[in-house]
């Protein structure tokens, strides 16, 4: 079929599939009871891969690939724009004012927003437990832990905590949720009220900020920290650049840090003037803007950096950089050739299993580059893949595996048109190569969607039969993982009603993923969390 034909196909039964979704209500009201405590089991969505390997893949979905083309709306959760409680319709400038990914752990959904609120939902039905408000915008998936019964892995037993770095509260609850924020602050909230734990700073730098989705395992949580830095510095008035990139150990208990990993060893200094004649600093930069991967059996944290600022080269800038949990100290650091060119990353490192002795890390670059490396040869490459399609150019928020294959999106090239598409391929996860490529189809964007362009740079998640996947136009797709072939198509781009009346925009699909738990799918639109199920039961 051509590609016209076939968007056109998609389309129309889309449309077909979901005549009265558009009208479908936002879900306001408070939930009738009070919640229950809150239990971290298996069958859940937790963090940002799912499980600490960062697979993104739902082995246990309660949906089958052949019940997937018979997803409906079930509801709808309208955010509150600004944290102040109201609930308005988005501008167009505001089109993806939430790009977070929600978790859902049992049969609570927590989900976090740029105006800072952080929600407790039922995941069935959409309403409201409780509600916090950060000091600042969060783009971080929430993480949930057990406090009930910690037991200590690294270091002495007993530690005091010094009131400077956290804000403890000593009566622990069952489990707690963690987050970051655009601050550069981490929070726990007791998991069942809403109720702040403690907070603690992760970086001093006055743009440091939580960009990647913290990882907890036992009874630590790794915190990759980031800044905004770069974007200061497109000014040549900013005096670039100070921050270094980190990763951060807390003690989830209490918030205490317990150490702490700069990918840049040195501190900044001065090293010569710009052309505006403002001083610049070096050695910077080396940001960790995605979730850390853990392996267990080795006891190793793998994180993603970011390009080095100023002209001394840094071992750990533009890597796939491998930690001791234990103590953070760096075990290797493994660079990748297209670093030099300005192809850093957005997406997290994943880790898989190949065999019984055999482990993988996979990487996806910026430049449309993806790596396969070995973890037990100090990152050494197994493979590497060069998305040689056409329309294919960047790739950025993250890759979804399976058993057999790493899915991979890609968006089309920055010089492109804003209408180009983007896609996604499907490479065998031990070897690289090429077992599928689908190019995303371009039907007319609707009106609520602020930006056309067909691209998809929404990170991957995968289901036994099926991968599903969002581009900027608002569209939510499912491909077959046999094929590549078009299964299901939703356009979230469109109004949903308000609990006070008032129309909420849907829009991009963009950086957090959909999360399957339970029967159904959830993911981010614009100002509005969907909600499917098959018929919408």
């Amino acid at each position: 079929m051509a590609p016209a034909a076939q968007a056109i196909a998609v389309l129309l039964a889309a449309a077909a599939a979901c005549p009265a979704a558009a009208m479908a209500s936002a879900v306001g009201t408070s939930c009738p009871g009070p919640a229950g405590p809150v239990a971290v089991g298996t069958a859940q969505w937790n963090g940002w891969g799912r499980e600490i390997g960062n697979s993104r893949y739902q082995p246990e979905p309660a949906i089958r690939a052949s019940d997937v083309p018979k997803l409906r709306l079930k509801w709808a959760h309208a955010y509150a724009v600004g944290g102040t409680g109201s609930i308005a319709a988005p501008t167009a400038d505001a089109a993806a004012t939430v790009d977070a990914q929600p978790t859902v752990v049992d049969g609570r959904l927590f989900a976090a927003s740029a105006s800072g609120r952080v929600y407790s939902l039922d995941a069935v039905t959409g309403c409201t437990y409780w509600t916090f408000d950060a000091a600042a915008g969060t783009r971080t998936a929430i993480v949930v832990g057990e406090l009930g019964a910690l037991k200590r892995t690294f270091g002495p037993k007993k530690s005091k905590v010094k009131k400077k770095d956290a804000h403890i509260d000593v009566e622990k609850p069952p489990s707690a949720v963690f987050f970051g924020d655009d601050g550069g602050a981490v929070y726990a909230l007791d998991a069942q009220s809403g109720r702040l734990l403690w907070k603690t700073q992760a970086d001093g730098h006055p743009l440091a900020r939580i960009a990647g989705s913290p990882t907890l395992y036992r009874d630590r949580l790794y915190v990759p920290v980031a800044s905004s830095e770069a974007r200061a510095a497109e000014s040549p008035q900013y005096a670039c650049c100070t921050f270094r990139g980190s990763v951060v150990a807390l003690d989830i208990g209490t918030g205490r840090t317990l150490w702490k990993t700069y990918m840049t060893g040195e501190e900044p200094r001065p090293y010569k003037l710009n052309a505006a004649g403002v001083q610049l600093f070096e050695p910077a930069g080396a940001a960790v803007a995605t979730s850390p991967a853990i392996d267990t059996e080795s006891e190793t944290l793998y994180v993603a950096t970011g390009r080095a600022y100023g002209d001394a080269p840094q071992a750990a800038a533009g890597a796939i950089v491998a930690l001791n949990l234990a103590d953070g100290k760096i075990a290797w650091a493994k660079q990748l050739p297209e670093t030099n060119t300005g192809a850093d990353f957005d997406g997290a490192p994943v880790l898989r299993k190949l065999s019984v002795t055999r482990k993988i890390v996979v990487a996806a670059q910026k430049s449309a580059d993806v790596y396969g490396l070995d973890p037990n040869r100090a990152g050494d490459f197994l493979w590497r893949s060069k998305l040689q399609i056409a329309g294919a150019g960047g790739i950025q928020w993250g890759s979804a595996a399976d058993y057999r294959s790493v899915y991979v999106a890609f968006a089309a090239p920055q010089d492109a048109s804003a209408t180009s598409a983007g896609g996604l391929v499907a490479l065998d996860v031990a070897t690289g190569h090429l077992r599928w490529a689908a190019t995303a189809p371009q039907p007319p964007c609707s009106p609520q969607a602020a930006d056309c362009s067909h691209r998809q740079s929404q990170a991957v998640t995968v289901i036994p039969g099926t991968a599903f996947l969002g581009s900027i136009d608002g569209h939510l797709r499912a491909y077959s993982t046999i094929d590549g072939k078009v299964l299901w198509d939703f356009d979230t781009a469109r109004s949903y009603s308000g609990a006070d009346g008032v129309a909420v925009n849907g829009g991009a699909l963009d950086r957090g993923g959909a999360v399957v738990v339970g029967g159904m799918v959830y993911v981010n639109s614009g100002d509005v969390l969907l909600a499917f199920s098959v018929d919408g039961k």
